[in-house]
């Protein structure tokens, strides 16, 4: 089995087949200097999965460990329904930290084109600040992206909005 080691809040894989069948094959993180860093998010839906353990002080942690790894990642468990959804729905999903939200997401081949949405999550009964709603439409709109909010329930199901921004 692959192991990925937990550094601060990313994963490590440094095994070059490993990285073959992560990275290349399934479109899992980012390849830096013949390593490949994956997220906390990618971390636990690959290991739940079975395709990868994970490592942190020489113990490997389970699944329950992973989703409590709140320090590394806010709101990690409603990420992980979010991105287990849309990888479940053929979507590729990156990361999407430099635009302020949870993920880019793809529906095509990542080197063919540009991220079609921009997808940030929020759990039932969260307070949201309308002024980061508009933000992240803005920044959606300027980089010719669609923005769409996911929120998960208790029941962990999810409702997706797809908001645009219009001008008259």
């Amino acid at each position: 089995m692959i192991s990925a080691v937990l550094v601060e809040n990313r994963l490590i894989v440094d095994d070059l087949d490993a990285i073959s069948k992560i990275h290349r094959k399934r479109g899992f993180g980012d390849l830096i200097d013949k390593k490949l860093y994956l997220t906390i998010v990618e971390g636990v839906y690959l290991s739940e999965r079975g395709l990868i353990k994970i490592i942190s002080n020489d113990k490997e942690l389970s699944f329950e460990e992973l989703l409590k790894l709140r320090d590394s990642e806010e709101n990690i468990f409603g990420k992980y329904i979010v991105f287990k959804d849309l990888k479940e729905k053929g979507y590729i999903v990156k990361t999407a930290f430099k635009y302020g939200c949870a993920f880019r997401v793809y529906r095509g081949a990542i080197e063919e084109k540009h991220a079609d949405y921009l997808v940030d999550v929020f759990m039932e009964g969260e307070k949201i600040d309308a002024n980061i709603l508009a933000a992240h439409v803005r920044i959606a709109h300027s980089v010719k992206k669609d923005m769409v909010f996911a929120f998960v329930d208790t029941d962990n199901d999810i409702t997706y909005y797809l908001v645009k921004r219009v001008t008259f």
